[in-house]
């Protein structure tokens, strides 16, 4: 006999089902054991198939002892010998009537693909359901989609058919119909019915019902002699193995299917993603907007120390303080000027008498402050009204410097002015090489230092260097309330933009892992039907990790498009974009691609897990 049942005991927990059980199931007859709903029925439909291995006794089929088999021996089993006829169809919805039979050979490579596809065709002819083979199958009626399920059932040529209700879901003429063609192929096959309709079971050959926890025999099958076609070895059996190529296909095939679901998860993840990158560029936005900041505002670095009666460390102490801090450049002495003539055209006008001026106290107003080797003045407003009727006139135009220089003998520069300040005093700014120029030719000896003019190199240590002069007693002119005001604006800047991608990458996470998880949970029929036909764990994994890698790649794909969009806005609202580098994208890669892959490994490994029996309920 192909299935024997010996002294068979099941439990579920204190409830017991079967005991001492001791049957054998007739070669090429149809069985049918009847009974009502909960009545033990599906549960050894469940131990003929290797479901369910929580047993005591022996289920003895095709000579071998089924709890002799591994897990993967049992998929092996299932592929080999066992057909599968449900009673609600368990077809994969999203594929063809003939995918879904092809599912029943894939694992088997001894095969060629064309001959796989003209089986399955000749199987689908046979049932009358060739005209429906590139149609859907959540398209067809309940009858059709019962003769798909036992065209897959057969497609491998299994030696049993188990069929579980098979006609639990149908009218009395399709039940009828479908009964026949069952009737028919227990010419050839072993087919167990399972069910609670005394019609159906008038096609048995034999008849059993369960009585006081054991099989009785309600109508005995003829007993033909029957060659017994029991194989005792499994050697022969072909090992349950999808090649690349299918493999390739199924998971393209699944992922098409949930493609949408796919994608928006895709978007959430690549959105967070994106946000988490640009949150790390925006400290090479910040070097990069102070690179800027310092280059446009170059006079922040220039600093002045004045020099009066309440100073109380010399000139050269000061100068001394200056040249042995690091980081303090172009240290040199400032003095007073007289009778300085500025000249614009045929108008022109002389400063009697003009001090160093304070730097770090003025802001400009227009243009730029003077730049080294560059030639420039700025000029106080107050004072272009004197040389233009138009202040802003004058900008970028030439004007003429004279003064007497220390032998009496007259000096004139031609300068370019750059910028107008708010200095309230009719002033000007030259640029620390030609105003040494100046005091070069100017300064006699004796001239009384007014103030030491110094910069500072590093724009980000203005403040240190600020204060560590400061807590030397030195009275120091500088830019630093302006530049720590400037810092910690950006600082706050990058700490909001920072906890914004994080939240978001935190809820992109979150909601990522809700929606891939529903997308899971209505993937356990499908994981339960690839394991009833024979699709080991293995199997099951490496079609799901591939899908995992397309969707890790769509992710992938979505984050550069939005990390560059995101780079769009912040030029738009801040002037530059994001420092997109090698080191960016690849960060923004491997954040995909872990985020990607470990969300839906870590809950694709729960759903592989999971026994056939419960995803098939599931």
């Amino acid at each position: 006999m192909m299935i024997t049942l010996r002294n068979l005991e099941k439990s579920f927990k204190e409830v017991e089902i079967y005991k001492e059980v001791d049957y054998s199931f007739k070669e090429n007859k149809l069985t049918c054991f009847l009974g009502p709903s909960g009545s033990g029925k599906t549960t050894l439909l469940n131990l003929i198939a290797g479901f369910d291995t929580d047993y005591k006794g022996d289920i003895i089929s095709f000579g071998i002892d089924l709890k002799s088999l591994s897990k993967d021996e049992l998929c092996d089993y299932r592929f080999n010998k066992i057909g599968f006829v449900f009673q609600n169809y368990n077809l994969l919805n999203g594929y063809t009537v003939l995918e879904n039979v092809l599912m029943g050979i894939n694992l088997n490579n001894n095969i060629k693909e064309r001959e796989k596809i003209r089986r399955a065709l000749d199987l689908l002819s046979s049932l009358k359901i060739t005209d429906k083979k590139d149609q859907k199958v959540e398209t067809l009626s309940g009858g059709q989609k019962q003769r798909v399920a036992i065209a897959r059932a057969l497609i491998n040529k299994p030696d049993i058919i188990l069929a579980d209700e098979p006609t639990g879901a149908l009218d009395e003429e399709t039940s009828l119909e479908i009964m026949k063609i069952l009737k028919e192929i227990s010419k050839e096959k072993t087919v167990i019915v399972i069910t609670h309709d005394e019609n159906v079971s008038k096609f048995a050959d034999e008849i059993i019902e369960l009585e006081n926890k054991n099989l009785v025999i309600k109508k005995l099958a003829k007993d033909d002699l029957i060659e017994n076609k029991s194989e005792k070895n499994k050697s022969n059996w072909i090992k349950s193995k999808l090649n690349n190529k299918i493999e390739n296909k199924i998971s393209f095939k699944n992922f098409k299917i949930h493609f949408v679901k796919f994608v928006l998860v895709g978007i959430i993840i690549a959105l967070g993603s994106a946000s988490f990158v640009s949150a790390l560029s925006l400290k090479d936005i910040n070097k990069k907007a102070i690179k800027e900041f310092k280059e446009k505002n170059f006079y922040y670095n220039l600093c002045q120390i004045p020099i009066d009666e309440g100073t109380k460390k010399s000139p050269e102490d000061i100068i001394n303080i200056l040249k042995a801090k690091e980081g303090i450049k172009n240290i040199y002495y400032q003095y007073d000027l007289q009778n300085i003539t500025l000249e614009n055209n045929d108008k022109s006008y002389t400063i009697d008498y003009k001090t160093p001026t304070a730097i770090p106290k003025e802001s400009l107003v227009y243009g730029t402050m003077p730049k080294e080797k560059e030639k420039e003045i700025a000029i106080a407003m107050n004072l272009t009204k004197r040389l233009v009727d138009n202040p802003k006139d004058i900008l970028g135009k030439e004007i003429n410097i004279k003064y007497k220089d220390k032998m009496g003998k007259t000096k004139e520069i031609k300068l370019k002015v750059s910028g107008l300040t708010n200095s309230k005093y009719q002033d000007f700014i030259l640029s620390s090489d030609i105003e040494k120029e100046v005091y070069e030719n100017y300064v006699k000896d004796g001239d009384k230092v007014k103030a030491i003019y110094f910069e500072i190199s590093d724009f980000s240590k203005i403040p240190e260097i600020h204060k560590e002069l400061k807590d030397s007693g030195l009275d120091v002119l500088t830019k630093s309330e302006d530049v720590k005001s400037f810092q910690n604006s950006f600082v706050r800047l990058i700490k909001l933009f920072t906890s914004i991608a994080y939240i978001i990458l935190i809820l992109g996470v979150s909601i990522s892992s809700i929606m891939l998880y529903k997308i899971s949970v209505e993937r356990y029929s499908e994981v339960g039907i690839l394991g009833a036909i024979g699709y080991s764990k293995r199997n099951i994994s490496r079609i799901m990790f591939k899908e995992s890698l397309y969707f890790s790649l769509i992710s992938t794909v979505i984050s550069f498009g939005l990390i560059f969009i995101i780079s769009i806005i912040y030029k738009s609202q801040f002037g530059y974009g994001l420092e997109l580098g090698m080191t960016s994208f690849i960060i923004l890669i491997l954040v995909n691609v872990s985020l990607t892959l470990g969300l839906t490994n870590l809950i694709s490994f729960k759903l592989i897990k999971t026994e056939t029996v419960k995803a098939l309920r599931s």
